[in-house]
């Protein structure tokens, strides 16, 4: 996967980009009943990445972005033994203690997980063929079933990274060794596979599947939920399958 990172000009990309976001935040609000969402993004806050030849866009919150880029490598320096032990609490509250967010846990996990997220574009124009994913940190907590006080991602980038690692240190509850460079490079990776690999859905057209070859042994699967009223795409989860021996 050949990655290039590009300026995001003002006139002639920043401003659509603010229109497209505005546009889908607005439609995506009034379906799920909200009161408040966040919409627009200061110029800062938008990337233009090309992957394999093409040119895509992301915009987002400040937590969002500096939760990725930033502090989840600061964290597992500095706590490694919060991660990879299958509470997404723990994993969260590593988060607070590297760049503080809230002196109650409780509070930090509720801002995290409200409307922090980032639109990924691959064109500027809003015409039939144009597709929109959203990636959030992650979209719920939910209790594990029988497990005393244990929480796990639902949804999201911290449910996509329960399966893999940074120089084998697992990223987010899961124990998965699938070692990746930085957190952009998944992101870059999930980009690839949503806009650039066909996929297929299933029968009621709201869950999208995408195989991805990812080396001599594994595929990697992508799930999305597509919210077919907006038409606007989520991040469920990606994971490791083993590829069949050819006969």
């Amino acid at each position: 996967m050949k990655i290039q990172r590009r300026a995001v000009d003002y006139e002639s990309e920043y401003k659509k980009l603010q229109d497209r976001a505005r546009r889908i935040s607005k439609d995506l609000g009034i379906h799920e009943a909200k009161n408040l969402v966040k919409s627009t993004f200061p110029y800062n806050n938008y990337r233009k990445v090309d992957i394999d030849g093409h040119d895509f866009y992301y915009g987002g919150t400040n937590i969002f972005l500096i939760v990725t880029e930033i502090v989840i490598e600061e964290a597992l320096k500095m706590f490694p033994k919060n991660f990879g032990n299958g509470n997404a609490v723990s994993v969260l509250h590593a988060l607070n203690k590297t760049r503080f967010l809230h002196e109650r846990i409780k509070d930090a996990i509720r801002i995290y997980g409200n409307e922090n997220f980032v639109w990924v574009f691959d064109r500027l124009s809003d015409d039939n063929d144009s597709r929109i994913l959203r990636l959030d940190l992650f979209r719920r907590l939910n209790k594990i079933p029988h497990k005393k006080r244990k929480w796990d991602f639902t949804g999201g980038i911290f449910h996509a990274l329960k399966h893999f690692s940074i120089k084998g240190q697992p990223l987010s509850t899961g124990t998965d060794i699938n070692d990746v460079q930085n957190i952009q490079s998944i992101i870059f990776l999930i980009i690839k596979a949503f806009f650039l690999i066909p996929g297929t859905f299933d029968g009621a057209g709201t869950t999208y599947t995408v195989t991805f070859d990812y080396d001599e042994k594994y595929n990697l699967k992508f799930i999305f939920y597509h919210e077919v009223n907006t038409k606007v795409y989520f991040l469920k989860t990606i994971y490791k399958i083993k590829k069949k021996k050819e006969k």
